[in-house]
């Protein structure tokens, strides 16, 4: 007797592991037959079996990283190169609190915007935040070479500013043609500058043609653009163009980045491989806004546009990712690669390229997302 009622027992116990192995460990197809998987706390012997979504996920603190000492207490001249677009205003108010950075100049490219329109809002957005001084630049209305360009709905959101409203500016100065403001900050700069490039390349390569002689004065150049080792976003984003390698910044003037890239200049370049790492959500605009800061107040604006009007609960912001990289090496350590792009016409044009030729580029690939946004908090918010 004693016996059978070990084996019933045993047999018990056996089922009963199978079931809880079952339910814990293989929850996916459990789920879908209805089942709510368990999950178990507590220690031998007093184990308690419960509901998985019971369990808390208590965040993990983040001890953000100090910022950078100032070289010299000086802040560093910066010129801030975009095409018009949300993520770009979004790291232009990033670099406008930014103690490390003195911004000098702002300059469109042709790209998401139109340059002569777009500059318009730019010139408000710095009066929103008291800086009015900052001297706007536009660019031509068409890349160097080609016709590539982005979906025209997205030029005319950003035509209206995506529907933001923004005091008018105070300023009586009116925009200068980009290349040669680009050439005039450098010139009159008493140490050197650097650039930092989020849209087409065109305004820096036709600097560089006015005047070769600002590469001596150009500290370094830092880039958001292109796509090293993942698929493009041309053809994932807009169906009708057919290009699955190259990302919007370079494809839309390939041959003024091929320039930029050959230029003998100190690069540095956050593609999507890296600023796909890291998302933002509303919860991060609402940080932004509680700050009470006008920088933090208007890029949450920026950011909940995006969230609503692509209708998603996350996003990337893949110029304020580059923004911060620029800012701060040791959130992402960067890789020497030589880079070049494919300026043939076809369904790679735009690729940006890895040669076995010296390195021109120090390359952002894997940045670390929880300091990333723990820097933007920082700066955005005190």
């Amino acid at each position: 007797m004693k016996h059978k009622v070990l084996i019933i027992g045993g047999i018990t116990l056996g089922m009963l592991v199978c079931l809880i192995t079952l339910l814990v460990f293989a929850p996916h197809p459990i789920v879908q037959l209805g089942i709510k998987p368990i999950c178990i706390q507590g220690e031998f012997p007093h184990f308690q079996i419960v509901s998985c979504s019971q369990i808390g996920h208590t965040p993990k603190a983040i001890t953000p990283m100090p910022l950078p000492a100032l070289e010299g207490q000086t802040p560093i001249p910066l010129i801030f190169d975009d095409d018009g677009s949300p993520d770009g205003m979004i790291a232009l108010l990033f670099f406008l609190r930014n103690p490390l950075y003195k911004v000098e100049a702002v300059t469109i490219s042709p790209g998401e915007a139109h340059p002569q329109v777009f500059t318009q809002h730019v010139l408000r957005l710095l009066a929103s935040v008291g800086r009015s001084d900052i001297p706007v630049g536009f660019g031509r209305a068409d890349p160097l070479e080609g016709d590539n360009s982005f979906p025209e709905p997205w030029r005319k959101a950003s035509d209206s500013f995506w529907d933001i409203s923004l005091p008018e500016s105070p300023t009586s100065s009116a925009p200068l043609p980009a290349a040669q403001l680009i050439v005039e900050t450098i010139i009159n700069s008493p140490q050197p500058v650097a650039i930092f490039v989020s849209g087409t390349h065109t305004n820096l390569a036709e600097a560089l043609r006015l005047d070769p002689g600002i590469r001596n004065h150009i500290r370094s150049i830092h880039i958001m653009g292109g796509s090293i080792y993942i698929p493009g976003n041309i053809e994932s984003d807009w169906p009708e163009i057919h290009n699955r390698v190259a990302e919007w910044n370079i494809w839309v003037d390939p041959a003024a980045a091929s320039e930029v890239f050959s230029a003998d200049l100190t690069l540095h370049m956050m593609p999507l491989d890296g600023t796909n790492r890291i998302t933002w959500s509303q919860s991060d605009a609402q940080t932004w806004s509680a700050s009470g800061t006008a920088e933090g107040e208007l890029a949450s604006k920026i950011l909940t546009m995006m969230l609503e009007s692509w209708s998603v609960d996350k996003v990337y912001i893949w110029d304020l990712a580059a923004a911060v990289a620029t800012t701060d090496s040791r959130l992402c350590p960067e890789v020497p690669l030589a880079l070049d792009v494919n300026i043939e016409a076809g369904s790679e044009q735009g690729r940006t390229v890895v040669s076995d030729q010296p390195a021109n580029a120090l390359v952002c690939l894997e940045p670390d997302a929880e300091q990333v946004k723990a820097r933007v908090d920082n700066i955005l918010t005190k």
